[in-house]
């Protein structure tokens, strides 16, 4: 088991015990079936997103608080550790700093790719790690449609989105074809949706790494573009991301820019 999703683990029962609640009692609350926190909190189950958010409502904690070891229950004022690799993303300087804790306390993405796994590997390689061949291809070029599409969807090609957009997927490693590359640049003239979401986005974690990244790109230089987060909503609504993910990422987006907003 990985030492974050231990971590996790740990955490919801000392939260939950915290609060003074039962498994029952929080079983009860929540209208879940009998055993299933028991369940998760023994790793038999994994825990889904929604039910994370449920769990930190209950127990009156910030969901990022399931993901930080006791060191970091004391100290408040330190990263996590799995913030230091975003660097290879190019996340971790300017205007788009104050995203990363977040995208590396997200649940999904923590339980999906191990991200516990960070310290020694970019998040980058976590994600492409649980990909086959095909899959990787599909997810790179979809994520780079994606990306010119929200760079473009203000009416506006700013060389700091496209170094940003070239910083994060140099990491991918994939070499393009030249009608690849085509295919690429056509999603600055018509905005982009996927079409084979089961190849690129094959995973929750996936899709949530999309939005957080369009967020990324879209702030590089301020506040976005109200067409830009329009398009951003209507990605969220095509790749079928629950609406409790799209609320927690835009509140976790709208905390880390509060001077901004």
């Amino acid at each position: 088991m990985e030492e974050l999703e231990q971590t996790v683990l740990n955490n919801l029962v000392r939260f939950r015990k915290k609060a003074g609640l039962s498994q029952k009692q929080v079983e009860q609350q929540l209208a879940l079936r009998t055993n299933t926190l028991y369940d998760i909190e023994k790793n038999r189950q994994k825990l889904p997103f929604v039910l994370a958010v449920q769990l930190s409502a209950l127990y009156h904690i910030d969901i990022g608080e399931l993901v930080r070891g006791a060191s970091e229950m004391k100290d408040t004022e330190t990263a996590p550790n799995n913030v230091a690799p975003l660097e290879s993303l190019g996340v971790l300087s300017g205007a788009f700093h104050p995203l990363t804790e977040y995208i590396a306390q997200d649940p999904v993405i923590v339980a999906e790719i191990g991200v516990g796994e960070m310290g020694a590997q970019p998040i980058m390689d976590l994600l492409l790690a649980k990909l086959t061949d095909v899959q990787k291809q599909y997810f790179v070029l979809d994520l780079y449609r994606y990306i010119n599409s929200v760079i473009s969807s203000d009416g506006e090609i700013k060389n700091s989105e496209l170094s940003l957009r070239d910083t994060i997927l140099a990491q991918a490693k994939i070499e393009l074809t030249d009608s690849e590359k085509q295919s690429i640049s056509r999603a600055f003239r018509k905005l982009f949706f996927g079409k084979s979401m089961s190849k690129s986005l094959p995973r929750d974690a996936y899709k949530h790494f999309l939005i957080w990244t369009l967020h990324l790109v879209s702030r590089i230089d301020g506040q976005p573009h109200f067409k830009t987060l329009d398009y951003i909503q209507q990605v969220a609504q095509h790749i079928q991301l629950p609406v409790s993910a799209w609320r927690f990422i835009e509140d976790k987006v709208a905390q880390a820019y509060q001077d901004e907003i």
